[in-house]
């Protein structure tokens, strides 16, 4: 995937924060780090050309995880229910 031509930003920005985060130790910079990515994906959730990245893998969820230190199921748990809390509103 990294090698195709035609990636989307939200692939892009992914495969160059695992190319330069990935090497360092993990610290507490990391979560700077994570918060920006995050920002930097959450700027293209919206756009349809970018949909099939976030089609199979929650990302903004794993980087919720990594920022606020919790499981990524706790994160998708409290998404589901702010969804069907939204729904029954």
């Amino acid at each position: 995937m990294a090698k195709m031509k035609n990636l989307t930003i939200v692939e892009v920005e992914i495969f160059n924060f695992l190319r330069n985060r990935l090497k360092e130790k993990p610290d507490k910079k990391m979560t700077s780090t994570f918060v920006r990515l995050k920002d930097k994906l959450l700027r293209n959730e919206g756009n349809p050309l970018e949909a099939r990245s976030f089609m199979y893998l929650d990302i903004i969820g794993w980087l919720e995880s990594k920022i606020r230190n919790i499981p990524v199921q706790e994160v998708i748990k409290e998404k589901y229910k702010a969804k069907i809390t939204a729904v029954n509103n």
